[in-house]
């Protein structure tokens, strides 16, 4: 069976910088964490504990510093504060030490100024921590812990008001005025005496100003925020220095006042005071660390991390709940009676039930004023806390543990904790709760607790692949369903797999669909209430990786689990209940023949090591498990490492560290426990075992079928086709053999990112046939079913395997380069290809395969003899040959190596081929006698060769390998210039390889597409490259193309005689091929350029140019890459499946959800030239479709988000088939498509396919 795949699986959005063509999956664009630490510093922090070394404030400390040193990539974004307990005298609190700013990268500035402050901590006095809650609480919060205000303080004044000046006489009959103003005289004498009558004297009035200063005030009134003046003395003048802060009218005047910050009430207990004005408060607040109210987003996380080593005290309601009131700036708030237990440790109230609800109202973001939730961590450090018998311990569990509902993990208190102390939800402060004693696990729950704060729920993103099988018992025609591989990208998280499901739906109009509903949209998002073939209930599980498909069937051994119903108010979706299933053991099986020195040995073939090795009939249970793993014979001596990840891979929980011996029980979990990781590259392959076809060969009913796949976590797997049920899973030795890739037998392991069995693998069937249940069918059932495959980036080896009996898998071989053989072969990329030959006069069924792949093509410029950057392996790939730089004929049966060729020392030699071969081999019989004749292939290097294989009778085995030649040299500039610089063109995909005839000239034109698939993120995008290699993005990168080569000799009689030396195709160089043939001007000139004189040798294409030649606006050259499948070859039309990092046609994705970074495109071009035409007519509309289509600057013909392919699949129905009307139908094919398919082609059998299983395409 084979399958034709397109990139269409989903994903819900490693943990290093990382190349590989995972790195398009990147951390969220947005979400800003932001934590403040309030560490214990009480006088117990100076005691030491039993079974450590030092005391706990230098174990802390210790723990700081690693803290500090990490490099976690968790770590440089996240705002990171400190504070302490302290005391002075009779009161107690906390103290703010350093402001909250990201941590940047180890030795920065922030890093070492936190590193300084906690080397300067010492320890003293009691641990108020309640109220260093509260202050931890106001600094986030922006607010504060005492009641401040920026109070108007009287100062001057000034007064203007109409006084009398002087007296005059108004009247002329008494116009003399005496010395003191008070009469007006009739005469005056000439020595001044004032004589006769007089009158009173008229007043003069003017306005006159009067200042006074204060000096004596009122009390303040914190209502208003006045301070008013009680005694006014009147000053001379204001003085010139004083400068007010305001003023205010008053009567006849102006007053001027001062602000002045002023307390209301007592602040003994707060350490607002104690931190001078700068970057942590002001004169009235803290300066929150949160991001501005604009730029918060929904993924921001907040939290608050107080780590204690003893009981709380010397703290009490009336001295905590001012601060508290204050920090919510809420006077409503109260100590409650019921909640947490308010402790009385003899040195003071603990004020827990006060702590348990203060940390309620920061949780719930309506009920704190920053208006975002705030969770609480709590890090029992010591062997006081070590477990939960001490009440103070309990206080802190409850006050700490998680219990909403998209948590990732559990603490000692959560719902689902086994104790009497376990909360329900809401809880309180749910930011996890931790017991340590060590310094590594400061630093471990620092880094939990930052997790924790943006562990919620991804939401499913579409992403992956969507295979449409082709039975081997069906070969008239694709299967009617296609199975999806689903992967949940967990980008920024140190975990060593990322989970990944399989799951089946039925292809109606050339697009997966639940029913009536098509899986995904226009742009390849997930419709979520979809469900696949494989989920028996009525519970959708669309985008949903963890539920349904293969994940939901695997035999694991649980107790029941109640339903979760729907909350769409929380974004909570249905879980339909799991029924208890205590005896559940899956049928897992490995390549280990024995331990030697504690060394797991391999077998080369045989049976297989199942484990346990339960006998048939036997209830098995976790006694019985764990029996075997003590008594089985080779089993037994696995190290206690191995039987541990094997124990957590059967379903058995058994946490991530490795205890000092097996458990003495292994209790049924209490929900099923699955390590299954993605399938990224490893297609699914259909196997079928038994039933029956028709007079026409089409497959009317199926008796047994299963589905083969790799997953990354180590297994490989083979599910019931019918149900989705695990029959049987395998796990390499090689795998086991790696302490690396064993820990992702285990989900949620930390550790660097694994690939497991990431190769794809191909089925040889063979079946014996026998009556049917009517006279015009006929039963066949499966009498060979072997498989082979490898392991990608997982590993070295290639394996075949027996699946006749899909229970119980036998080995045939296994090569890999720890044998002599095999020293060439590099990682095991390419998908092996069956074929027949005549070698030593005898028929010999064989897996071609080419050599693999180098790990130091991680780097985009890798150059042989050249150091590659320290980034990428540094001088280990100064090499004159890349490993993989070979091709593998072998013996499918024994695994033989019976031909090779590679650079030198094979059995036939090209001095060319020194770069690593990672694609599948094509190949091609010219003759029809059943025996490959030819072999296609690209490598890493920019190159493509030609095998001619010599299956003439009584050929010597020397002669086999006739011609290995290279057919073209495209790491060639357009003058012909060698590229040198690591910029040649790489080849992941095998060529497509089509025949032609052009009046008397028949040809093969090799149609090849380049990209780097080790680092589609080389040159974009320019932002947002923190865990991308390379960090700069590269320059002046050369466009990737489309080739088509032809190959003018394998025509040719004389190919396979000695004396044909002179190849009319071969070394071909860029400026050999035409540029842009779409631009010739006419048929005429198209054929002259091909076959005239001075014949160019092929053609190529940008694969960034529109259907004109020109290059796209804003893409950046070199970005747009061909490397997720071979291009499809249909009725003169070239398809290929592009990936393009700066891609316009997906809507932009959630900031705060893990980011696929690009886009996949489908392209097409007309065969055989590059150009379309309708005869000697140039087929302008056909030509629009070519290249890369942009409307309004928006792409067109979007597979959707990330790396996707293309697929030929039905239309619909049964999957094809002959009819009464036209018996030799194989169906209507199409290419598979989001909500429906694109194009349509008639299939029409032109062999009996009962004995060729053969078929054409022709236009419908």
């Amino acid at each position: 069976m084979s399958c034709l795949s397109f990139m269409g699986t989903y994903a819900l959005t490693a943990s290093v910088v990382q190349a590989s063509d995972l790195q398009i999956y990147a951390t969220p664009k947005a979400g800003q964490k932001t934590i403040i630490m309030m560490l214990d510093t009480s006088g117990s922090m100076a005691d030491t504990d039993k079974g450590q070394t030092g005391s706990r404030l230098t174990r802390l400390k210790n723990g700081m510093y690693k803290l500090l040193d990490s490099t976690d990539p968790n770590l440089p974004e996240t705002k990171v504060g400190l504070g302490r307990f302290w005391a002075s005298g009779n009161y107690d609190g906390g103290k703010i030490l350093i402001e909250a700013e990201k941590l940047g990268k180890v030795g920065s500035a922030h890093r070492e100024k936190l590193r300084t402050a906690v080397k300067n901590l010492s320890a003293d006095d009691w641990t108020p921590t309640a109220q260093a809650y509260a202050e931890a609480a106001a600094y986030l919060l922006g607010t504060n812990t005492i009641k401040r205000a920026i109070i108007a303080v009287d100062k001057y004044k000034t007064e203007t008001k109409s006084e009398i000046v002087n007296y005059k006489c108004e009247n002329s009959t008494y116009p003399h005025l005496n010395s003191n103003q008070t009469r007006c005289y009739q005469y005056k004498d000439r020595y001044g005496y004032l004589s006769g009558n007089w009158e009173a004297p008229t007043a003069n009035y003017e306005n006159v100003t009067r200042r006074y200063e204060c000096t004596g005030l009122n009390n303040t009134n914190f209502t208003t925020e006045i301070q008013t003046c009680k005694t006014w003395t009147e000053k001379s003048s204001i003085p010139s220095t004083y400068t007010a802060d305001g003023t205010r009218d008053i009567t006849d005047g102006v007053l001027y006042y001062s602000n002045q910050v002023q307390t209301d009430g007592d602040s003994n207990y707060s350490g607002f005071t104690k931190v001078s004005v700068g970057n942590i408060r002001d004169e009235l607040n803290y300066k929150s660390p949160l991001p501005e109210v604009a730029k918060r987003q929904s993924c921001d996380g907040q939290g608050i991390y107080v780590l204690s080593d003893g009981e709380a005290n010397r703290s009490g309601s009336t001295k905590v709940l001012p601060l508290m009131q204050q920090a919510l700036n809420d006077t409503s708030f109260k100590c409650p009676t019921n909640g947490l237990t308010n402790l009385n440790s003899g040195n003071g109230d603990s004020a827990w039930h006060c702590m348990g609800e203060f940390a309620k109202y920061l949780f719930d973001k309506t009920k704190n004023p920053s208006g975002v939730s705030i969770q609480t961590a709590f890090v029992g450090f010591g062997n006081d806390f070590n477990g939960l018998d001490k009440a103070h311990v309990q206080q802190a569990c409850k006050l700490s543990s998680r219990t909403q509902d998209d948590r990732r993990s559990d603490d000692s208190c959560s719902p689902t904790a086994n104790t009497t102390h376990k909360l329900t939800k809401p809880g309180y402060g749910n930011g996890g709760f931790f017991e340590t004693q060590s310094e590594q696990g400061v630093t471990d729950s620092v880094i939990q607790f930052i997790k924790n704060l943006g562990d919620t729920q991804i939401e499913p993103l579409s992403t992956g692949a969507i295979s449409v099988p082709v039975d081997a018992l069906n070969p008239n025609g694709f299967q009617p369903y296609g199975y999806l591989r689903a992967l949940s990208p967990n980008p920024g998280q140190p975990v060593s797999i990322w989970i990944g499901n399989l799951k089946k739906y039925d292809i109606n109009n050339g697009a997966l669909v639940d029913g009536s509903k098509t899986i995904f949209n226009e742009v390849g998002k997930f419709d979520l209430t979809t469900k696949d073939l494989w989920n028996p209930t009525s519970v959708a599980d669309g985008g949903m990786v963890n539920q349904g498909g293969v994940f939901w069937n695997l035999p694991m051994p649980t107790q029941v689990v109640s339903a979760v119903n729907a909350n769409p108010d929380l974004n909570i979706r249905a879980v339909p209940a799991i029924t208890a299933n205590p005896n559940g053991l899956r049928n897992l099986y490995t390549d280990v023949s024995k331990v030697e020195n504690n060394q797991l040995i391999s077998k080369t073939s045989g049976e297989l090591l199942k484990i346990p090795d339960v006998e048939s009939g036997i209830v098995t249970s976790g006694a019985n498990v764990l029996d075997k793993f003590k008594n089985q014979d080779v089993l037994k001596s696995f190290s206690l490492e191995i039987k541990h990840r094997l124990l957590n891979y059967l379903g058995y929980d058994l946490g991530e560290s490795i205890a000092t011996g097996l458990p003495a029980t292994l209790p049924v979990p209490t929900k099923p426990f699955v390590s299954l990781g993605g399938s990224i590259h490893s297609y699914p392959l259909q196997l079928t075992y038994s039933g029956e076809i028709n007079a026409n060969g089409d497959l009317t009913s199926v008796r047994k079928q299963s589905v083969m796949f790799g997953s990354m976590e180590g297994g490989l797997h083979i599910v019931d086709a019918k149900t989705g049920v695990e029959q049987s899973v395998f796990v390499p030795a090689e795998i086991l053999k790696n302490p690396e890739a064993a820990k992702a037998l285990r989900a949620g392991q930390a550790g660097d990112i694994q690939h497991g069995i990431s190769g794809a693998w191909i089925s040889d069937t063979a079946y014996e046939m026998k009556r049917g249940t009517s006279t015009t069918s006929s039963a066949v059932t499966a009498k060979k079913m072997n498989v082979y495959g490898g392991m990608r980036m997982g590993g070295n080896n290639y394996y075949a395997l027996d699946l006749l009996n899909e229970n119980k898998p036998k080995l045939l071989f296994r090569v890999g380069n720890d044998l002599a053989n095999y020293t060439r072969m590099g990682q095991t990329w390419s998908k092996p290809v069956l074929a027949n030959i005549r070698y030593n006069n005898k028929i010999r069924r064989v897996m071609i395969v080419g050599g693999g792949y180098d790990m130091c093509y991680e780097d985009p410029r890798f150059r042989l003899g050249q150091n590659n950057s320290a980034d990428f392996g540094g001088a280990s790939c100064n090499k004159a040959q890349a490993l993989g730089n070979a091709v593998y004929i072998i013996d499918a049966e024994t695994g033989e190596r019976i031909w090779w060729t590679s650079n030198e020392k094979s059995d036939k030699d090209n001095a060319n081929l020194k770069h690593s071969v990672a694609t599948r081999i094509s190949t091609l019989d010219r003759d029809g006698d059943n025996l490959v004749d030819h072999l296609y292939f690209g490598d890493l290097g920019g190159q493509v060769f030609r095998i001619d294989l010599n299956n003439k009778k009584d050929t010597a085995t020397a002669s086999f390998g006739h011609n290995v030649i290279r057919l073209a040299n495209l790491a060639t500039t357009e003058s012909g210039i060698a590229i040198n610089n690591g910029d040649a063109p790489r080849f992941y995909q095998p060529p497509t390889i089509t025949i032609h005839d052009e009046g008397s000239e028949t040809f093969i034109l090799v149609a090849i597409a380049s990209g780097d698939r080790s680092t589609p993120l080389d040159v974009a995008p320019s932002k947002g490259r923190e865990s991308i290699k390379p960090l700069d993005p590269l320059q002046n990168r050369p466009t990737n193309k489309v080739y088509g080569l032809i190959d003018r000799d394998f025509v040719e009689r004389d190919l396979f005689k000695s004396t044909y030396t002179t190849f009319k195709s071969q070394d071909i160089t860029l400026n050999q091929l035409q540029k842009d043939p779409q631009k010739l001007t006419s048929f005429t000139a198209v054929k002259n350029t091909f076959f005239g004189g001075s014949p160019k040798h092929g053609w190529y294409r940008s694969l960034s140019s529109d259907y004109l030649g020109n290059e796209v606006a804003s893409r950046t050259p070199g970005g747009v890459k061909a490397f997720e499948e071979e291009p499809i070859a249909i009725k003169d039309n070239l398809f290929l499946p592009v990936y393009d990092p700066e891609g316009t046609g997906v809507e932009d994705a959630d900031p705060c959800q893990p980011r696929i970074i690009g886009e996949s495109n489908r392209q097409q071009y007309c065969l055989p030239y590059g150009t379309c035409y309708k005869g000697e007519n140039k087929d302008n509309e056909a030509e629009k479709r070519t290249g890369m289509v942009i409307i309004n600057g928006v792409n067109q013909n979007v597979l959707g988000s990330g790396i996707r392919g293309i697929a030929l699949g039905p239309t619909g129905g049964s999957g094809g088939g002959g009819t009464a009307d036209d018996p030799n139908s194989c169906g209507a094919l199409t290419l598979i498509g989001n909500i429906k398919g694109a194009g349509e082609w008639k299939c029409s059998r032109i062999l009996n396919p009962i004995r060729w299983y053969e078929k054409n395409v022709a236009p419908k």
